[in-house]
């Protein structure tokens, strides 16, 4: 597997050169680059099977390397200080990334990762989703969903709501089937809070677009507008009233 590792400071790049050496022998360092302008012409030149990609160089983003390439046939891991909507639109759009500083087990299970490679088609939907959510007044409008058999790029305001089976989470969406992935509701409710989404229940997690009404009896329910109707478990009464008040 041949890496390039796009970082501007010296440290950070010979860490990486280090604990790939340490975990991984059998990889190659094929070049270093500093900025976005050395990143692309390293990609041209070389051809590299993964990219470790610092977010930030000083002559732009990854974002702004991203857009340079006519396509992207390599894996990439995103490293990056804490910086919300970078972090944000990595997330939303199912892609792998480091969080400075990160531990070498971490930095391990995300090599390992990459080494399973995924088709051109996956990686081009996830990059498109990353380059738009990234794009949209820094707001995110756009998720990736991963099933066992397909992978789904979803408008955020499509979404009516999303229900709780145990280690799975259903997505129903307007106007097409439901998807079903295999990752808790927890999950999606931290990546979700700050985009219309209240969470009614341990189960169920709804966008504040689709509810039509509240219904106080029976312990409360939300109607929706697809004539759904939705629990409301007492632990969340209070925040899902103050959030429809402000709808």
């Amino acid at each position: 597997m041949k890496i390039l590792i796009v970082d501007d400071e010296a440290p950070a790049r010979e860490m990486s050169r280090s604990l790939l050496q340490k975990y991984f022998p059998e990889t190659y360092v094929c070049a270093d680059a500093t900025s976005v302008e050395q990143a692309y012409q390293a990609v041209l030149l070389h051809n590299p099977d993964l990219v470790l990609l610092d977010v930030d160089m000083p002559d732009g983003t990854a974002f702004d390397f991203l857009r340079k390439l006519t396509s992207v046939n390599f894996s990439i891991i995103f490293i990056t200080a804490y910086e919300k909507y970078a972090l944000q639109a990595i997330k939303f759009s199912a892609l792998d990334y480091l969080l400075k500083p990160f531990s070498e087990g971490e930095f391990v299970d995300a090599i390992r990762k990459a080494q399973r490679k995924e088709n051109a088609t996956e990686s081009g939907l996830k990059f498109n989703a990353l380059l738009h959510n990234f794009q949209t007044n820094r707001q995110p409008s756009k998720i990736v969903l991963r099933t066992a058999d397909s992978i789904h790029v979803i408008q955020l305001d499509n979404i009516i709501r999303l229900q709780a089976d145990g280690a799975y989470t259903t997505f129903y969406i307007s106007g097409r089937k439901p998807v079903v992935v295999s990752k808790n509701l927890k999950e999606y409710d931290t990546l979700l809070e700050n985009n219309g989404f209240i969470r009614t229940h341990q189960s169920h997690l709804v966008n504040t677009k689709y509810i039509e009404c509240y219904h106080k009896i029976d312990g409360g329910s939300l109607g929706l507008t697809d004539k759904t109707q939705v629990p409301v478990a007492t632990r969340f009464k209070d925040r899902v009233i103050q959030n429809l008040e402000k709808i």
